[in-house]
């Protein structure tokens, strides 16, 4: 009987000892599977907070977009309004019609007699032509031609038209020399000042090396020198040779389809006795247009007309 009691004592024991273990086990498995659902519930939430974020970037990106293009609308039109009054307002109003005809010479290029005329035209209505004879291109600041030419000397005549809504022409060119002996050349005249250099006072120069527009570049030095002396009482102050600064502004190479090489360039200051003299000047080049373009080459000894823009003292 006593047996039998601890039998049935022991498997009580034994049972509540299970259903314990049994209760723990389920209880962890409901934190478990509680805990996987609160990540899952967080991980849905953020997904939910950057899927926002995104759509606002994305919000801002194409309101600036918008702007951007409003803006560039604005200005177009603000453009084509200002184009449109300024081609009401000019005395030419009209679109571009093309180019103006290319001057001609009634003189063949060559040697020629002292006092031979050239006189130039264009088959272009209303055409204005602009012309040098020292070498440099011509351009709408050059001599307007209002009759003909006299050739007294060697001449590097160079020419332009241009016409009410066009654009300028090919440069025309013709080199002439006179058939007689050439005179000599006299010393260029000091500039006699009373010590200072005036606003306005032209200076004369002349460039120091040869450059080309095969390989020239924007914003390389152009060596030019002082062509005279300039004197204060009888007292040589800027001795000629003095070296004068200045910068290409334009270097294109002769290019096909009857391009030509181009060559601007700017005059800077004078720097001399310590201080730097502020100048204003310039000239441009441009090579011969043909099947074969040429290319811009500007040579030393070429003249180069410079002005002071400012007043500035000398030292005696």
């Amino acid at each position: 009987m006593k047996i039998a009691l601890a039998v049935f004592f022991l498997g009580s024991v034994c049972v509540y000892g299970q259903d314990d273990g049994m209760m723990a086990a389920q209880q962890a498995n409901q934190q478990a599977v509680q805990a996987g659902l609160q990540a899952a519930q967080q991980m849905q939430q953020d997904m939910q907070t950057a899927q926002m974020a995104n759509q606002q970037a994305m919000q801002a990106a194409q309101q600036a977009m918008d702007q951007m293009t409003i803006s560039s609308q604005q200005s177009t039109i603000n453009m084509l309004q200002n184009t449109a009054n300024a081609s009401s307002s000019s005395s030419c109003p009209g679109p571009i019609i093309g180019a103006a005809a290319q001057p001609t010479f009634t003189v063949k290029p060559g040697k020629v007699a002292a006092g031979t005329k050239v006189i130039l035209k264009s088959a272009s209505h209303y055409a204005a032509i602009y012309y040098t004879i020292d070498g440099w291109a011509p351009n709408e600041s050059s001599i307007r031609y209002t009759g003909p030419v006299t050739i007294n000397a060697e001449t590097h005549l160079q020419a332009m038209a241009t016409g009410p809504n066009m654009i300028h022409s090919s440069i025309a060119r013709a080199d002439y020399t006179v058939d007689t002996p050439a005179a000599p050349s006299l010393p260029t005249q000091p500039l006699a000042t009373d010590g200072v250099l005036r606003k306005g006072t032209a200076l004369r120069l002349m460039t120091g090396s040869e450059i080309s527009s095969h390989n020239a570049q924007v914003g390389d030095k152009v060596p030019l020198l002082l062509d005279q002396e300039i004197q204060v009482s009888g007292s040589v102050v800027i001795p000629k040779g003095t070296p004068v600064d200045g910068i290409l502004t334009v270097a294109d190479p002769a290019a096909k389809y009857y391009v030509p090489g181009d060559l601007v360039f700017e005059v800077h200051s004078l720097n001399v006795q310590g201080k730097s003299i502020p100048l204003s000047g310039g000239e441009t080049l441009e090579g011969a247009a043909a099947r074969r373009p040429k290319e811009a080459i500007i040579e030393p000894g070429m003249a180069v007309t410079a002005m002071v823009t400012a007043d500035t003292p000398l030292k005696q």
